[in-house]
């Protein structure tokens, strides 16, 4: 379905729905480029350990930020699997 956005004296092809900006893109591929197991895990435990220290001081906001790096690293790791199971799978 091709939807059609007015302009002055022009009628040009838009398409519906977003979609990401190009810079969006590129940033989310750089830095998924950069994942490995290691840094997976270490933001994972970071991640709990701030988890901790928000729940034992009462900090609802250093507890949220901990939980999200735990499944930010949780995510990394497995983008690490997958990364060795493709490299492995090339040899």
């Amino acid at each position: 379905m091709m939807l059609f956005t007015a302009t002055p004296a022009v009628l040009r092809p838009r398409r519906p729905g977003p979609r990401a900006p190009l810079a969006i893109v590129l940033i989310a591929t750089a830095l998924l480029a950069g994942c490995g197991q290691g840094e997976g895990d270490g933001q994972k435990t970071q991640g709990h350990i701030e988890a901790a220290a928000g729940a034992v001081t009462g900090d609802a906001k250093l507890k949220r930020e901990g939980k999200k790096d735990e499944v930010v690293g949780g995510v990394k790791n497995t983008i690490g699997d997958i990364k060795d199971a493709v490299h492995d799978a090339n040899k």
